[in-house]
């Protein structure tokens, strides 16, 4: 997923998805970057582990006619 960023005059920031859905706003952008960079980082791991569950399956082992 690509998002954005957007710092307001106020110094508040909107995370918003580039089609223009506002996923949530914050008091600044450090915070909307460190929810954003969390949130990545939790995709990855969730990736990782599924990678990892199949490749734990065992279905590389069996035989396909």
């Amino acid at each position: 997923m690509y998002c954005l960023i957007k710092e307001w005059p106020n110094k508040m920031a909107t995370l918003m998805t580039e089609d223009g859905v506002v996923l949530w706003t914050f008091s600044d952008i450090e915070e909307a970057r460190k929810v954003w960079q969390d949130w990545c980082s939790l995709q990855n791991d969730r990736v990782a582990s599924q990678i990892q569950y199949l490749g734990k399956s065992g279905l590389s082992e069996q035989n396909i006619p």
